[in-house]
């Protein structure tokens, strides 16, 4: 008994490690999850404007907002251009941050950029340089009405009552002009975004609408 016991024993001993072999050989065996490539998808950018300037931001920090999702406002300066609209770029399938640029006014655009397949970028760029020149005009000109008014009363009263009222007036118009003027002159360009998803086929970036 002592025998047979010692022999079954020997033989079990001598069988683990080919049993360890063969789990070992079955976990290599179980084929792994194939990785899928997400490949770059075609983004089409529009302006009302011909020449705007498209930049981007890479790996955003994002933040939530009363809208959703908004893009944590960091400097102009870590924006690096992507196009000038209109334009076609593959990108990645990611989120980007968006920014354009316009003569030396730019615009960071709080709505990030997630491309999952081909999209269309639409910029709408409004341009404000006409009332920033009224607002120079409006305050040189107010200035110099201004100063004619105050300079004629002076000359032209014959009493302190015409004089402080010559006075009034011209600084009154001074002061119209230089606060109207300023807010004008200073005004900044706007602009607004619109994302809108593409059909995977990739017909759209050809129709009228995306040319």
């Amino acid at each position: 008994m002592r025998v047979a016991a010692l022999g079954l024993a020997l033989m079990f001993a001598a069988g683990l490690p080919g049993l360890a072999r063969a789990q070992d050989g079955a976990r290599d065996a179980v084929p792994e999850a194939p990785s899928v490539e997400l490949r770059p998808a075609t983004v089409r950018f529009r302006a009302s404007l011909e020449g705007v300037h498209v930049l981007y931001m890479q790996d955003p920090v994002l933040e939530d907002s009363p809208r959703g999702l908004a893009v944590r406002p960091a400097p102009i300066g870590r924006y690096a251009e992507l196009c000038v609209a209109p334009c076609d770029v593959e990108l990645p399938q990611t989120h980007l941050a968006l920014a354009a640029r316009f003569g030396e006014h730019a615009q960071r655009f709080a709505e990030p950029l997630g491309v999952d397949g081909p999209t269309g970028v639409r910029i709408a760029w409004d341009d404000r340089t006409e009332l920033r020149i009224a607002g120079v005009i409006t305050l040189i000109a107010g200035s110099v009405v201004g100063l004619a008014v105050g300079g004629l009363s002076l000359g032209l009263a014959t009493d302190d009552v015409a004089l402080a009222g010559g006075a009034a007036t011209g600084s009154a118009l001074i002061g119209g002009s230089v606060v109207v003027g300023l807010v004008l002159a200073l005004m900044d360009d706007g602009a607004r975004v619109t994302v809108t998803p593409l059909p995977d086929d990739g017909g759209a970036l050809f129709s009228s609408e995306w040319r």
